[in-house]
């Protein structure tokens, strides 16, 4: 599925993204501008949506913009999601107890699905590590175990296509994203081995990652590609 961001409370946005061929929206909360980061606000604009929401407010150290506590981080993801129904709410693995036990157990008495997300800007862990990382997600609570990485040969993004097509063969909804010049083109090719969710910005607005696709060229690819 192609999910398109949203970095702002935008419901012509939205509709663009959709247009473009967006399946859902991931509206990225830490991205918002200060005055639009109430739950009032962020809860009326996504009812108005009409594809699926997955929220997401990103710390710092993975590449958000969230300078907070992880404790006021986690209680907005938490308000939102008692306040507003959405498909799904991403977290990173790395993020502190007791708060996100706290908020997979709110998610699951909610039925919204846990994405948990590890992110590597500068290089991707070994293979091993991978897989010990991904199966540390599942025994947490995940729905879906979303890798973010940067590999830094084609070796090492047919090592993650390999990982894709293994734990998607196994049952397992894992989202595989390849950052920087080497990784871009798993963006694209990745949902073809079972990677569930790729992420592209809206024409008009500006890339949240490094290699980021618009959404426009990621349904356009997809496509094209598709054996279905």
């Amino acid at each position: 599925m192609v999910v398109g961001v949203l970095r702002t409370l935008s419901l012509s946005t939205a509709k663009r993204a959709q247009k473009q061929g967006a399946g859902a929206l991931e509206v990225r909360i830490d991205l918002l501008p200060e005055e639009d980061r109430s739950i009032t606000k962020i809860s009326d604009f996504i009812a108005t949506l009409h594809l699926p929401v997955i929220i997401t407010n990103r710390k710092h150290e993975e590449g958000g913009a969230f300078t907070g506590t992880e404790e006021a981080r986690i209680a907005l993801l938490r308000r939102v999601l008692e306040s507003v129904e959405v498909a799904a709410v991403d977290l990173e693995l790395a993020s502190p107890e007791p708060g996100k036990s706290a908020l997979v157990a709110t998610a699951t008495s909610w039925q919204v699905s846990v994405i948990f997300s590890y992110h590597d800007f500068t290089g991707m862990p070994p293979q091993t590590e991978l897989e010990s990382i991904i199966t540390r997600m599942f025994e947490e609570g995940a729905s879906v175990a979303k890798l973010a990485v940067t590999p830094k040969s084609f070796g090492d993004a047919l090592g993650l296509l390999e990982l894709t097509h293994q734990l998607a063969r196994e049952g397992k909804r894992i989202a595989i994203l390849g950052m920087g010049p080497v990784g871009r083109h798993l963006r694209v090719v990745a949902p073809l081995y079972g990677s569930v969710l790729t992420y592209g910005y809206i024409e008009g607005e500006k890339p949240v990652a490094p290699g980021q696709f618009s959404v426009r060229e990621l349904t356009s690819m997809l496509a094209k590609l598709s054996i279905t």
